[in-house]
């Protein structure tokens, strides 16, 4: 009995912690922030902190990918399988989250760019890694891991040239850039 509560407690003291940075992004800069801004938010003390994270950036990368997965895994619901399909999810679950997250943290996005490119760049490619040895189990692994990490990147790219460059909705974006892309093959 005891035990579910300490359970159910660091899950609400982790959420706090979780919820201070968030706060804290929508105000400051991320390397303007302090683990004591953080636990002051969150109203603990920097040893409960330390308890559930390394430090801020260990912090910022499981919020990420937190947020992430749970955008993907949306956007996923409906089509897990390794196709047009599910890359075409991905880059929109990935511009969604480039939205959201820049929209909610303006003065920190570009503070936390470098971090957000290697996270995402990570989870996307061990989502694909997993649908290509799903789907190709019999293709050696090397061969797939390097075919992941090509589409992850490319799909992170991708995305950005389109929150950087780009006038367009994500779908009409990832549609013009399939067509032009079909079209340079067809001039070889």
């Amino acid at each position: 009995m005891i035990e579910g509560n300490t359970d159910l407690r660091s899950v609400r003291t982790r959420k706090f912690i979780i919820d201070s940075l968030i706060e804290l992004l929508e105000k400051k800069d991320f390397n303007s922030i302090k683990i004591s801004d953080i636990t002051s938010g969150a109203m603990i003390n920097r040893a409960t902190f330390y308890h559930h994270f390394l430090d801020k950036y260990d912090l910022l990368e499981k919020v990420i990918k937190e947020v992430l997965i749970e955008n993907v895994l949306q956007e996923l619901s409906n089509n897990k399988e390794f196709n047009e399909e599910m890359l075409k999810s991905l880059f929109i679950s990935i511009t969604k989250f480039h939205m959201s997250l820049s929209d909610r943290c303006q003065r920190s996005y570009h503070d936390m760019a470098v971090n957000i490119e290697t996270i995402l760049k990570k989870e996307l490619e061990q989502i694909i890694l997993q649908s290509l040895l799903n789907k190709y189990p019999d293709q050696s692994d090397e061969k797939l891991r390097m075919i992941a990490t090509m589409l992850s990147w490319m799909i992170y790219g991708a995305s950005i040239d389109w929150k950087q460059n780009s006038n367009k909705s994500p779908e009409d974006y990832l549609e013009y850039a399939s067509l032009s892309i079909r079209e340079l093959l067809r001039m070889e």
